[in-house]
């Protein structure tokens, strides 16, 4: 699926404020999920989630669920996590309920029991058996192409399964948890990150008419409403 192009001066920006007009339309009925990401931007956008908190029906926030399209499998408390600090970036808005984390490594005893436990607390969300729709997903895009924790030509990239164990990542540190296509697809809104000359290549291969997830994995991800946010100033 080929993503809608945005270009703007700054992606971090850009996509706080799709996610606070999102939030701001939804039902404050209903339960949203949302799907975070690490990285560059990721991590910029987590460490100003309470300026979207501030903006949203105080009815719809404390119906918003947050969750990571992956993790590395460390310590609780190693600055290398993808959950690091939230409960400070969020600050008065920080909700302990409404945060799902993937257990750390001190917490079980390999990553995949952190697969199945994560996979077991989405299901609570969902029904039949299956985790609940995302209503906003952000994912950081590698210059390889990657997103989450699905790397190009990774067995992972074939997992039905909700969340994936992966032990041999080709980026430091190797054990993680990852989101897998099925679940990550099932989403109405999506945006593909990527900030920074070296997301160049990365965006060229997303945007083309033809390519295979295989080689980049950006392009195996789906939703609704697909995305890519980029700041980069000139048209691919």
């Amino acid at each position: 699926m080929i993503p809608q192009l945005l270009a703007c001066e700054s992606v971090v920006d850009q996509v706080l404020e799709m996610l606070s007009s999102a939030l701001m339309a939804a039902d404050p009925l209903k339960i949203h999920h949302i799907v975070l990401t690490g990285g560059g931007a990721g991590t910029s956008i987590n460490n100003r989630l309470a300026d979207v908190a501030r903006k949203v029906p105080d009815d719809t926030w404390a119906k918003t669920h947050f969750w990571w399209g992956d993790e590395r499998f460390v310590e609780t408390n190693s600055p290398r996590r993808n959950d690091y600090r939230i409960e400070l970036s969020l600050g008065d808005f920080y909700i302990e309920n409404n945060v799902h984390r993937v257990k750390a490594a001190n917490e079980v005893p390999s990553a995949s029991v952190a697969a199945d436990d994560y996979a077991h607390k989405l299901i609570e969300f969902g029904s039949a058996g299956r985790p609940p729709q995302f209503t906003f997903v952000m994912l950081g895009v590698g210059p390889d192409g990657h997103i989450a924790s699905l790397f190009p030509d990774s067995p992972q990239l074939q997992s039905s399964v909700i969340a994936v164990p992966v032990f041999d990542s080709p980026k430091p540190p190797p054990i993680r948890v990852t989101l897998s296509y099925p679940t990550l697809n099932n989403s109405h809104c999506t945006v593909l990150l990527l900030a920074g000359e070296s997301k160049r290549d990365a965006l060229a291969a997303i945007m083309k008419s033809q390519g295979q997830a295989e080689n980049t994995p950006a392009r195996g991800i789906e939703a609704t409403e697909l995305y890519a946010v980029t700041d980069l100033s000139v048209p691919v």
